[in-house]
């Protein structure tokens, strides 16, 4: 997907002005964890390939593209993909699915590719490497070094398969970047569950098991008070609070 020429330039100006090199990756690194709590776009794009691993062989790109305008991938198109980088796209709604059968026939290309020649590590993930508390653009204050960059459809397969992310698969840029918080953007447009929501948020914190962001949180506080100070503002920035008990 083509970004609009002032985002490209935009891009470009602050790539030459803050451009240092990429680092190796070191570890695997495990993509649940690595998506978790900011990024659930990557979710919805791995449940996307799921969907499309399913379709029957000889379908027409018309067949397909019209049972994917039902998927919640649609959803993160308009309301992430298009609304950042292309927003007047929004207002045609021509132009509007035209764009979104592309996209969705190249994820079809891409999941074929992945599936006969593996994840291929001539374009690797980026990850945005950072240091100390940043606070995302809804407010969210996480402390983890390393968060997803540019690659969010290589991830989405590799979470897909159950595979993790490994040294070979990605480059870690240092360079200063805005964090990015999708998901609270998605929550409400894809009405996700607090089941659903609890099961993705809980595996930024290495946890797994819980139903609900109250004992998540109680659990999560109980072991370390900074982890849970930080669940706590991504829960507010997602408009996620536990009810206090009365």
């Amino acid at each position: 997907m083509k970004r609009s020429a002032r985002a490209t330039a935009t891009r470009t100006l602050r790539r030459t002005l803050t451009w240092q090199p990429k680092r190796r990756g070191a570890e695997e690194l495990s993509v649940p964890e690595l998506i978790s709590p900011l990024r659930y776009d990557v979710l919805v794009r791995a449940q996307f390939f799921e969907f499309l691993s399913h379709r029957p062989a000889g379908e027409t790109a018309d067949r397909l593209v019209a049972a994917a305008l039902e998927e919640p991938y649609a959803v993160w198109f308009r309301e992430v993909a298009m609304a950042r980088f292309r927003p007047w796209v929004l207002k045609d709604p021509v132009a509007l699915r035209s764009n979104y059968a592309e996209r969705v026939l190249s994820s079809r290309d891409l999941l074929k590719s992945f599936n006969t020649n593996g994840f291929d590590a001539r374009t690797p993930v980026t990850l945005r490497l950072t240091s100390g508390v940043r606070t995302s653009d809804t407010g969210a204050r996480v402390s983890r070094t390393v968060h997803v960059g540019d690659g969010g459809h290589r991830l989405a397969l590799l979470l897909q398969s159950g595979s993790g992310l490994q040294p070979h698969m990605y480059r870690l840029d240092p360079r200063p970047m805005p964090l990015i918080d999708n998901t609270a953007v998605l929550l409400a447009p894809l009405g996700i569950s607090d089941a659903d929501y609890c099961a993705f948020v809980e595996a930024g914190y290495g946890r797994h098991g819980f139903s609900d962001v109250q004992s998540l949180l109680t659990a999560v506080s109980a072991d370390d008070a900074e982890a849970g100070a930080e669940l706590r503002s991504v829960l507010e920035a997602h408009a996620r609070s536990p009810r206090p008990v009365v």
